[in-house]
């Protein structure tokens, strides 16, 4: 399958990847991990063809066919869902294209040249059943839960997930054999993400994916690669494997470090002793020269924290009243309601909501009802006494200024807090020393997320209203996201599809669904 050879790729004075070289298995489900920042987007579009600034080798077979799912997809809004799917069939598209051309020439080209054309064009198109592609997607679309009477609706009626099933069909259509996908389950619901773990394990072929997903991570993977300081490792084994062969590695170190201090603190005793004895000259000079060896060895012994940057903590919140938000009757939707039942609920302070549901049953549309950034069909929504609510939209880092630093971005969104207090805040979020003076416009994605969610809490919130908060974030930053939201003595209502995120962070949640009551319950039930 592929190969790495010495990929080196440098931004400025920081190198990103140092001689970074593998074979990838053949059939093998790679899982790519590292903290935000360490390059897994950049590794992916190198390998894809996207980037091509960088030092090194890409070896790719003759018989390779990547499909790649972006994190963010990018669908024409004004095509038909059927015809912007159909375009991911790049392949047979190609060769009717050239197959028409060629039959367009032979009207007045008689050449054996051009009926060969269209001959090789036809025979491909019956070896790859290019003519019953429709079919084909048909049965991709209706697997992701796309219905019949949709396929002719123009793409800008999807949600965020419903466009990030169509990019996956899109690429599932060109009958790929090494699939690339970063974020894949970003925007997908819980019964989606589940469809697409049973696709993936099913699918004969290799995989190379990013994913702060520790269910995915676990179940998908049966190798993982570890991108940090510019060094990539390998090991085999899902998620939970991987951490326990770490683990295991750095505590070998650990006693490693500590038996050659204890040897270095030896023979410095004996060099102090006997350093002025002219009779322990020669003895003296060995032993410092095993002493300089020690501290090369010591210093080459590597630590590393898992644990990331991010050490967020949030804090005490002004205290609202008891009850911070009252739902009465609320019927959401556009031209007509999203879901049947009207909504009616209350939610307490130091609640911590899920609002959970399928995709296209309204939780971003309810998150911003609630803040009236969308009118109700019917009903209303009031806050309670003294409430701050903080939002956090599913693409909140597009509300960035990419010119500005991202501590100008930050001191601009904050409401009385002095520099000193932003710059704290940032280093919790992994932002230390001169890493806030960095333009925004290179940072990575979840780098840029987490500027966005310092953008939020320092406007000082009591009530935060996050909308899929993990997206984009490394699996080490949604952990501490997810201990800083529970340690915190505000309310917090959120959308999420992350499965340990949820059962970590909810203490109660709504589930929308499009007949039936919905009803405010206990995270347990």
């Amino acid at each position: 399958m592929i190969i790495l050879q010495n990929i080196c790729k440098s931004f400025g004075q920081r190198k990103l990847f140092d001689n970074i070289a593998f074979n990838f298995p053949k059939q093998a489900k790679i899982a790519l991990v590292g903290n935000n920042g360490e390059g897994k987007t950049t590794l992916l579009n190198i390998l894809c063809g996207f980037e091509r600034e960088y030092e090194g080798e890409v070896i790719k077979p003759k018989n390779l066919r990547l499909g790649y799912l972006p994190q963010v997809p990018n669908p024409n809004p004004k095509e038909s869902i059927l015809l912007e799917a159909l375009d991911g069939a790049i392949e047979i598209n190609n060769l009717i294209k050239k197959r028409d051309l060629a039959l367009e020439q032979m009207s007045t080209d008689y050449s054996q040249e051009v009926f060969d054309t269209y001959e090789h064009c036809e025979m491909m198109l019956t070896s790859l059943d290019g003519y019953r592609i429709e079919e084909d997607l048909r049965e991709i679309l209706f697997g992701l839960g796309f219905v019949e009477e949709q396929l002719d609706q123009p793409v800008q009626t999807l949600s965020g997930g419903w466009r990030m099933r169509l990019e996956f069909a899109k690429m599932l259509l060109d009958r790929p054999n090494f699939l690339v996908l970063d974020e894949p389950t970003n925007h997908l619901d819980l019964p989606s993400i589940e469809w697409f773990e049973g696709y993936l394990k099913r699918f004969n072929g290799s995989i190379l994916f990013v994913s702060h997903d520790k269910s995915l991570l676990n179940l998908l993977a049966d190798h993982v690669l570890h991108l940090r300081n510019g060094k990539m490792s390998y090991y085999v084994g899902n998620f939970d494997k991987f951490l326990d062969a770490f683990t295991l590695a750095q505590e070998q170190n650990a006693h490693m470090s500590k038996q050659v201090q204890l040897q270095s603190e030896h023979i410095q005793k004996f060099v102090n002793r006997f350093r002025a004895s002219p009779s322990k000259a020669k003895l003296v000079q060995s032993r410092l020269r095993v002493l300089a060896k020690l501290r090369a060895l010591e210093e080459s012994i590597e630590f590393e924290d898992l644990g990331g940057s991010m050490q967020l903590q949030l804090g005490n919140a002004q205290q609202p009243g008891k009850n911070v938000l009252k739902v009465a009757s609320l019927v959401i939707g556009y031209d007509k309601p999203l879901v049947k039942s009207p909504l009616s609920f209350i939610v307490g302070r130091g609640e911590r909501v899920a609002i959970l549901g399928a995709n296209g049953l309204g939780k971003s549309t309810l998150l911003k009802t609630m803040l009236g950034m969308q009118t109700p069909l019917s009903g209303e929504v009031v806050f309670g006494h003294n409430v701050i609510p903080g939002y956090f939209a599913q693409d909140s880092f597009e509300g960035l200024d990419y010119g500005l630093t991202v501590m100008e971005n930050v001191v601009r969104a904050a409401v009385n807090m002095r520099d000193s207090d932003v710059r704290m805040l940032l280093g919790t979020l992994g932002f230390s020393g001169n890493s806030v003076f960095k333009q925004a416009a290179v940072l990575s994605g979840g780098e840029k997320s987490r500027v966005a969610l310092a953008c939020v809490l320092v406007t000082k919130p009591n009530l935060l209203l996050l909308d899929e908060p993990t997206n984009h974030l490394d699996i080490y930053a949604c952990e501490n996201l997810a201990d800083a939201l529970c340690e915190y003595t505000g309310t917090v209502i959120f959308v999420s599809h992350n499965r340990d995120f949820i059962a970590r962070v909810a203490t109660q949640k709504l589930i929308l669904q499009r007949h039936g009551k919905i009803d405010l319950q206990d995270n347990d039930v």
